[in-house]
């Protein structure tokens, strides 16, 4: 294999799995998402005979960088159900190489003769089954959504426990309530954008002189400061904050706190739930 076809056969796979991610994030359904990649199999090798040998290869590195992606980048995803996720993956893998081992490689061209139709025929019928049978659909039922909050509070403690260990030494506080609250703010940011976004806010910022979200803590600034400063602000904000309130009511005191810096009703939620995590760990460790 040439280097010009190892690059074509990485830049197709990045295609493919920006396509797929396109069209989860359209939530387009998981039965489909399990074919649409034969399809791309296909139309690759029709349009490109020579990367025929090698369209199998373009699905598992996409697969591949999904899963990388999955780890690394977009910890939105980390949530997901498992179960279904390494289902649909297995399926688009298996599908694959039913399209691959039994249509591809038995023609000279990727489009349709008589002397493969029979081929095609059964690959029809999978596909149809495929449709019909929905095995890899994900319905959320009362048990998924109890699975997914046990995920959910499993994450926050992993990542407090990870975010103690690297930042203690400055969010540390003789006010718990601050201290938990600035430990639900760098999980939540750190969930709404990874570590990709901030790179990219990161290099904008270069070239747009404006003002931008910085740090880990998502602090706005008209320059770049680092995570160690976003967190310094926030928590003497906060601090400030806490000395101009009463301290009659400890629900409406997190209230304004939190309000510092999320003000949405939906941000808000999230915020007492991870809050929530973090007291409810503490109060059994």
């Amino acid at each position: 294999m040439n280097f010009g076809i190892i690059i074509l056969e990485v830049l197709f796979s990045i295609i493919l799995f920006l396509l797929l991610n396109y069209l989860k994030r359209k939530k387009t359904s998981a039965k489909d998402l399990v074919i649409i990649p034969s399809i791309y199999m296909i139309i690759i090798a029709s349009l490109i005979p020579n990367m025929k040998d090698i369209t199998i290869g373009i699905l598992i590195l996409a697969i591949i960088f999904d899963i990388l992606s999955l780890t690394y980048i977009n910890k939105k995803d980390l949530l997901i159900n498992e179960k279904s996720y390494y289902k649909t993956i297995l399926l688009t893998l298996g599908l694959g190489f039913l399209v691959y081992y039994f249509f591809l490689l038995k023609v000279d061209k990727a489009f349709l003769d008589m002397n493969v139709f029979k081929n095609f025929i059964w690959l029809l019928i999978i596909i149809y089954i495929l449709k019909k049978v929905d095995i890899t659909s994900i319905k959320l039922k009362e048990e998924e959504i109890n699975n997914f909050d046990n995920r959910y509070q499993e994450y926050v403690i992993v990542n407090y426990a990870k975010f103690k260990n690297q930042y203690n030494y400055l969010i540390k506080s003789k006010d718990k309530d601050i201290e938990n609250i600035l430990y639900s703010f760098l999980i939540y940011e750190d969930y709404l954008h990874g570590k990709l976004e901030r790179l990219n806010r990161a290099i904008r910022q270069k070239f747009i002189k404006n003002n931008n979200i910085y740090g880990l803590m998502g602090v706005e600034s008209d320059h770049f400061i680092t995570d160690e400063e976003a967190i310094s602000i926030m928590k003497e904000r906060l601090e400030t904050k806490s000395k101009r309130i009463k301290k009659a009511d400890r629900d409406l005191n997190l209230k304004k706190l939190i309000n510092e810096k999320y003000k949405e009703t939906k941000d808000y939620k999230e915020i007492i739930k991870i809050l929530n995590y973090i007291e409810e760990f503490n109060n059994n460790n």
